[in-house]
């Protein structure tokens, strides 16, 4: 009865460091970040079709693939968009609980593009909002920060660069 009591206490206790120790990991999971860093490798090839796989249906207003990626492609090239290879920061996710993470991170990213109406190019801070959708991480918002505090905030050692305006397009 002994053997049986203290087993049991045992695995209660090794239950519990296995709690502790999962909601530790939530903060490194590296998936959130990784479902980031998909999305615009594959917006940065113009793989539009394989950028669909990291997003949400809010993310795509609910089209259908084909529809989404063509749309993708039609901004791309009308807007003459370039992106440099991404920044993508250490994902932020909490515990719900001792034995649970968030279904929900996010991801900082720095973004380099430049545009038809941005030819110097443009650094942006945004904020991916990333959910566990049916096993799989999915970026279901994206935010630009404007705000220096915001900024601060979420990029506490990277300087904010200065507006370089745009050069001029006619010779």
């Amino acid at each position: 009865m002994k053997k049986l009591l203290l087993g049991g206490l045992g695995l209660a206790f090794l239950g519990l460091l296995g709690g502790l120790y999962h909601g530790a990991t939530c903060p490194t999971d590296p998936a959130p970040r990784t479902a980031v860093e998909g999305y615009l490798r594959a917006m940065q090839g113009r793989h539009f079709e394989d950028a669909y796989e990291y997003v949400t249906a809010k993310m795509t207003d609910g089209r259908p693939r084909a529809e989404w990626a063509t749309l993708q492609a039609k901004m791309f090239e009308m807007a003459a968009v370039k992106l440099a290879d991404p920044d993508v920061r250490t994902a932020h996710r909490a515990a719900t609980n001792r034995f649970q993470c968030a279904p929900v991170a996010t991801v900082p990213n720095v973004l380099r593009a430049a545009d038809v109406l941005n030819n110097q190019g443009s650094t942006e801070f945004e904020l991916y909002t990333v959910i566990l959708d049916n096993g799989h991480w999915r970026i279901d918002t994206q935010e630009t920060l404007f705000e220096e505090a915001r900024i601060h905030e979420w990029f506490p050692h990277d300087e904010i660069p200065a507006y370089k305006g745009t050069a001029p397009t006619d010779p």
